[in-house]
């Protein structure tokens, strides 16, 4: 997510992205599932289709189970984006949906203004994310919403290093309406789950991540930091993670991602990830 964190949907979003930037026309297909070692599962679907040379429109879809002591979370993410550049200099807007209706659910705006050329990319990003947080009491059955809101601001860049070696680093940090923390119904969402795709994890504070992408023969493979903080409980977590993109054919690629969090209040978690891609003209 992000190493946010949530979402296969998300990362397949950025993945996407980057393919299609490189595009000169067409669409790319592609389906991912995903679990860990905390009962986490997910499947996804997403596409990319080139308008023109400089305009793209992407979507995705994800649907995420997650094991807890109070019988796990079932959410939904649905996102569209358009990408247009000019030159090397372009901007993107989307706008998406995540959450399970009868819990804790958002809509969220993003933005992002970037620079690409032959060797380096840099972006600002923006994300404007509004929640519903429903509970009831323990003395009533009467369902309460909390609203709030969080703002985010961050970035990305990349930096090709020789031939076959790309450096790359992202961030967001998040400025939430009223302290979550100090809500005692959302706090008790910490005991949800431990898993990386469960609903913490969507609450951050911040999320940083960077790492080093080697092209080998046909494949790509990346070795991945990442660090972020839950604005639930105030708990870092750390991750480091390989994957590696290999051509399965000659208009397809499939992908495998495995990763190592660890979590200040939750432990250790694995997660594995496999994701296929379709090129089409």
């Amino acid at each position: 997510m992000s190493c946010s964190k949530l979402k296969c949907g998300i990362a397949c979003c950025l993945l996407l992205s980057c393919a299609a930037a490189s595009a000169d026309s067409g669409y790319i297909l592609g389906v991912g599932g995903e679990f860990d070692t905390s009962d986490g599962r997910a499947l996804s679907a997403f596409a990319d289709y080139g308008i023109s040379e400089d305009t793209w429109l992407s979507g995705a879809f994800a649907r995420t189970n997650t094991g807890g002591v109070l019988g796990g979370l079932d959410t939904v993410y649905a996102d569209v984006a358009l990408e247009h550049s000019i030159g090397s200099i372009g901007a993107r807007i989307g706008a998406a949906y995540w959450g399970d209706a009868d819990i804790l659910d958002s809509r969220d705006l993003r933005g992002s203004v970037f620079v690409r050329g032959d060797s380096t990319s840099l972006s600002i990003d923006f994300e404007r994310r509004d929640f519903d947080f429903d509970f009831s009491s323990t003395l009533s059955d009467v369902v309460q919403t909390v609203s709030f809101t969080a703002d985010g601001i961050g970035g990305s860049g990349s930096l090709q290093v020789g031939d076959r070696t790309r450096l790359f680093a992202s961030g967001m940090s998040y400025n939430y309406s009223r302290d979550i923390r100090l809500q005692p119904r959302i706090d008790n969402l910490r005991f949800l789950s431990n898993s990386r795709l469960s609903l913490m994890n969507s609450l951050i504070d911040y999320r940083f991540s960077a790492g080093v992408e080697q092209q080998i023969a046909d494949s790509i493979v990346d070795l991945t930091f990442s660090n972020w903080q839950t604005a639930v409980d105030g708990g870092t977590v750390r991750s480091i993670a390989v994957g590696i993109i290999v051509p399965v054919g000659p208009a397809s690629d499939l992908g495998f991602r495995v990763a190592f969090d660890e979590s200040e209040n939750f432990g250790s978690t694995v997660a594995f990830a496999v994701t296929y891609y379709y090129f089409g003209v």
